[in-house]
């Protein structure tokens, strides 16, 4: 494994870790800030955050115009459309349950590459993919149904399928701009998109509090701004198919997170069920790894 390829794999994990305590905060932050105008302010920050560090780390490139069409799509899918399904999903069913049906993300991308990249996954990728979707399942003990509404649950769907598009639009962009640029723009698309629907909203100022101001600039600064850009890179250099698999370490992660904030105790199937997410997402790196040796 390369060097770029490393640094991919470590800043992957990273953003799996923020990702996945994101739906404990994004739960949290709803307390004041509806679905919509949570993301919008989430990403304002976002981009103001990573427009210096563009113009610090590619300061020579510029959006080029017959780029706006599929750089502005690539961030309305991703992040408008995205977090529109997934914050009104997390608002109607637990945090743990929201972050598992993410888990069908893997699926939809593999068989995306399949359909509009002609890339055929390596079998033990969608093994694995297959894997982890149970392991997963396991994790919040087999039972999907318990905790919320069948529309939470579709919602949840939704952004896992709206990701995975949004992924496979933006891999050909990697072709002309660099991860950073990619970053700051789609987070710019996206949050100016958020914009006409905000007057149907309103956010409860008088209840923020410095628990839920935490909260929120973890989203904010961390999982929109950092973590973005983390994913990017990861994405350019590990591929659609592995960056997804990845995702399903998040319910893992909110599982845990969920233990220590509200005190749940894991069964033993839980536990099981954590241990064939990982297992499953270690298939894939080797197996990426072991691909390009062999190449």
């Amino acid at each position: 494994m390369n060097k770029s390829k490393a640094i991919g794999l470590i800043l992957l994990i990273i953003t799996v870790v923020m990702w996945g305590i994101s739906f404990i905060s994004i739960k949290i932050s709803m307390d004041v800030f509806p679905p919509l105008s949570l993301a919008f302010y989430r990403f304002v920050i976002a981009s103001i955050i990573l427009f210096p560090i563009m113009k610090y780390a590619a300061p020579k490139e510029k959006l080029l115009k017959k780029d706006i069409p599929l750089m502005a799509t690539a961030g309305i899918i991703g992040i408008t459309i995205y977090f529109f399904f997934e914050n009104n999903g997390i608002l109607r069913i637990s945090a743990s349950a929201a972050s598992v049906i993410i888990a069908f993300m893997p699926v939809v991308a593999a068989f995306g590459e399949i359909f509009f990249l002609k890339k055929i996954p390596k079998l033990t990728a969608l093994f694995a993919v297959a894997l982890s979707i149970l392991g997963v399942y396991l994790v919040i003990g087999g039972d999907l149904s318990s905790g919320g509404s069948l529309l939470g649950y579709l919602y949840m769907l939704g952004a896992a399928i709206s990701f995975s598009i949004y992924l496979i639009i933006t891999k050909p962009l990697f072709d002309t701009y660099s991860d950073v640029t990619v970053s700051f723009y789609q987070s710019l698309f996206g949050c100016l998109a958020f914009i006409p629907f905000l007057g149907f909203e309103k956010v409860n100022w008088s209840q923020l509090n410095p628990e839920i101001s935490m909260h929120f600039i973890f989203l904010a600064v961390f999982c929109s701004g950092i973590a973005t850009y983390f994913y990017m890179f990861a994405l350019n250099n590990l591929g659609v198919t592995i960056s997804a698999v990845f995702m399903n370490l998040i319910p893992v992660v909110t599982f845990i997170v969920s233990y220590f904030w509200y005190e749940e105790i894991p069964s033993s199937i839980q536990l099981l069920g954590a241990a064939i997410v990982i297992i499953s997402v270690s298939i894939v790196t080797l197996s990426e790894k072991n691909k390009e040796i062999n190449n």
